[in-house]
């Protein structure tokens, strides 16, 4: 049999050496820029959010320019791709980032010398050494992959690359048959790169998407090794359906049916009872699947926002009744609300620093007006063409930003949350 990734079963004294290490390596790998800028996955400033919403903002500000433009986006997915990590590849690389003494036997020691074997009705394999493989369930497992997958960037040059782990996307402006080799090139290049490093890319499952709104597509053939790679009209990332124009209407459907099905299932459940304990279950089980991911993605139009809306005044039918209280005595913010209270908590994280996302480098500080206050300035959106720009997260965001009392901007950011919703309150 191949060698599989081992289930860690360490126990709590183990764990806590992990989560010690761990703490020292996220510090020497934050300090010494080992982790690029595009990783984003598992690392404590950067998430799903702060990948969509600075892949998507960028898209839009590109289509926006020119509506004729068109990008081309391929999705790689690696076969397996955590239990590809060669022990010997990773510890060579964990050498090269100037990792050594201690440290780097502690994590020799952690990856190798792990056996396993398979035993069925009585009959049990021989022990066989795990050469590949982080360790699964671990703590320290992620960020090995994370510095396994560190030097990727550096095998790209032409387009952009953004990684969630084991998710990588890279992306090209294409304007003519010389960008598209280019583009080809570049996925030559990631070919070439999981050959030396001993990872495989699943070809069947590797998309790409021409991302335009132009009427016509700009279709050119691309190949991952010797298969072709297939056009996608719409394709999931991170759990985000993005459509080739960057409509909504796909991911609002999509994700309007599952809080459906599962607002039905709890409905079902949870009959008799109190509305308390109803509005709880709505809160935690139906309406993150409707918001996860904002505010990369956005509702847009009003006909999507109602799509949502609906879904929420079922709820409050399910947990207070025929007729509804008032929409504060429900304790639930009605849906238009929380798209603003979404981006106006990120965008305050962003300022604070809590999370490794520039949400200004496209806004601009625009002239003081009489009445402004001097600490805070007002903010200017960056310059939109269309309506289809303006729904943009750096656009969008810029007037309900300048809206609020300077005193809600300088308080704490652990009580920005939910002094911003009382704002929003006294404001419906």
């Amino acid at each position: 049999m191949e060698n599989y990734r081992p289930i860690s079963i360490t126990s709590l004294v183990g764990k806590t050496l992990e989560r010690f290490i761990r703490y020292e390596m996220v510090k020497f790998l934050e300090d010494e820029k080992v982790i690029p800028n595009c990783q984003h996955g598992f690392r404590a400033k950067r998430s799903c959010v702060t990948l969509l919403t600075g892949t998507i903002n960028d898209w839009t500000a590109t289509l926006d320019e020119k509506s004729g433009d068109h990008i081309h986006a391929a999705f790689l997915d690696w076969s397996k791709a955590f239990d590809k990590v060669n022990h010997a590849r990773l510890v060579s690389k964990l050498e090269h980032y100037r990792i050594k003494g201690r440290l780097l036997k502690w994590l020799e020691n952690f990856l190798t010398g792990r056996t396993q074997f398979v035993q069925y009705r009585g009959a049990r394999s021989e022990p066989t050494e795990v050469s590949s493989g982080v360790i699964q369930g671990s703590v320290l497992g992620p960020l090995l992959f994370n510095v396994f997958v560190s030097d990727l960037p550096d095998a790209l040059n032409k387009c952009t690359l953004v990684q969630y782990a084991d998710d990588a996307t890279i992306y090209k402006k294409i304007s003519c048959q010389e960008d598209a080799d280019e583009f080809q090139e570049e996925l030559n290049n990631v070919d070439i790169w999981c050959a030396n490093n001993g990872m495989e890319l699943n070809s069947r499952k590797c998309k790409v998407m021409d991302i335009s709104r132009a009427r016509l597509p700009l279709h050119f053939e691309y190949t991952l090794g010797d298969a072709p790679l297939e056009y996608e009209d719409s394709q999931r990332l991170l759990g985000v359906h993005i459509a080739r124009d960057l409509r909504w209407r796909v991911h609002t459907d999509i994700m309007r049916a599952k809080a459906a099905q599962r607002l039905s299932f709890a409905a079902r459940n949870l009959r008799g009872c109190t509305p308390r304990v109803k509005r709880i279950a709505y809160l935690t089980m139906v309406k993150p699947v409707m918001t996860f991911g904002l505010p990369a993605w956005h509702p847009t139009t009003q006909e999507n926002i109602n799509k949502l809306s609906r879904v929420q005044n079922r709820a409050m039918h399910f947990a207070f009744g025929k007729i509804l209280p008032e929409p504060r005595l429900q304790n639930v913010m009605p849906f238009n609300m929380h798209l603003r209270h979404t981006d106006l908590v990120f965008f305050q994280r962003c300022q604070s620093g809590q999370t490794d996302f520039d949400a200004r480098a496209r806004i601009i500080q625009g002239r003081a007006l009489r009445g402004d206050n001097t600490a805070h300035p007002r903010l200017q959106p960056p310059p939109a063409r269309t309506a289809f720009g303006r729904s943009a997260f750096s656009y969008r965001v810029c007037k309900p930003w300048n809206d609020l009392p300077p005193s809600l901007k300088d308080c704490d950011a652990s009580k920005f949350p939910s002094l911003c919703e009382q704002f929003l309150w006294c404001n419906f």
